[in-house]
């Protein structure tokens, strides 16, 4: 069933290595759908985060996390 109310996004922290993600649950989810980022784009993405809302009003979690840490982003030689 479609979620017709706004998902509140919140920050998490997924450890052990602490990389940050946006996650969003609509009421009744049926699954979950991932963005993994790792280059040039990110959780904080307008477009990627205007693609995670359509699918949670479609009724479907979704989790926007950056592969990299913030330090290892920090190094050209990481971003691929």
């Amino acid at each position: 069933m479609p979620a017709t109310a706004m998902t509140e996004v919140e920050e998490v922290r997924i450890e052990p290595d602490g990389l940050i993600g946006l996650l969003g649950v609509p009421r009744g989810a049926q699954g979950i759908v991932i963005f993994a980022h790792g280059s040039g784009s990110g959780r904080l993405s307008p477009r990627n985060n205007h693609v995670a809302a359509a699918l949670r009003q479609a009724g479907l979690a979704t989790l926007l996390v950056d592969l990299l840490t913030s330090i290892e982003e920090g190094d050209r030689r990481n971003v691929f």
